[in-house]
């Protein structure tokens, strides 16, 4: 049993390790999209695709970049509202061909919202069918070679690269980061770097 907890940790940090090498231009366009986002940024995703959705969505709030996760099933049952022309959404999906996410993906198009996508596969639908998408291409670790694992370690992983690039982009500070943080030990720890940097 040891073992195969050591696995399946070295499976995925290699994983994440392969995902660095295939860091290209595409992921920086990414970034400049979300960047240039002048409404609310939607992460949207199925299973535990939403879940990381909902991660990355935190973390870009946590930084000053206004996002929200977004269940899929409702948006087709009235909650098509909540978007507005400005705002973007991006689809998460390991395999790009969740019908669901391809059914509010025509539905927010024909809002004339902006679409982008994060995919274990470059030639999916949901790629092709988003502005613009990166891969995050992964082998699930364990047993099976099915369960959702190493995909979602990477796209989490993802999502926190993206959220650095934002930081450069955006000319964000540990103030901003102090603002959204007004509670707790980040709190804290945030506060004594402001005062560290307007002591320099």
């Amino acid at each position: 049993m040891i073992d195969i907890l050591k696995k399946c940790l070295q499976e995925e940090a290699q994983a994440l390790m392969e995902v660095a090498k295939s860091i290209d231009d595409s992921y920086i366009e990414f970034a400049k999209e979300i960047a240039g986002c002048k409404g609310k940024i939607f992460f949207t995703g199925v299973g535990k695709s939403f879940i990381v959705a909902s991660k990355i969505a935190g973390t870009f709030s946590s930084i000053g970049i206004s996002s929200i996760p977004l269940n899929p099933l409702p948006m087709l049952h009235g909650d098509l509202g909540i978007l507005d022309t400005d705002d973007l959404v991006i689809f998460l999906s390991n395999s790009g061909e969740t019908d669901i996410l391809k059914d509010v993906l025509k539905c927010v198009h024909t809002l004339g919202i902006k679409t982008i996508s994060i995919t274990g596969n470059k030639l999916s639908s949901l790629a092709q069918m988003t502005y613009k998408s990166i891969e995050v291409k992964t082998q699930e670790c364990g047993p099976f070679g099915l369960v959702p694992t190493t995909s979602t370690t990477a796209m989490v992983a993802v999502g926190d690269a993206l959220a650095c690039v934002l930081v450069l982009l955006k000319g964000l500070t540990a103030d901003d980061f102090y603002r959204n943080h007004p509670n707790g030990e980040l709190s804290n720890n945030a506060k004594i770097t402001c005062e560290i940097n307007s002591q320099v």
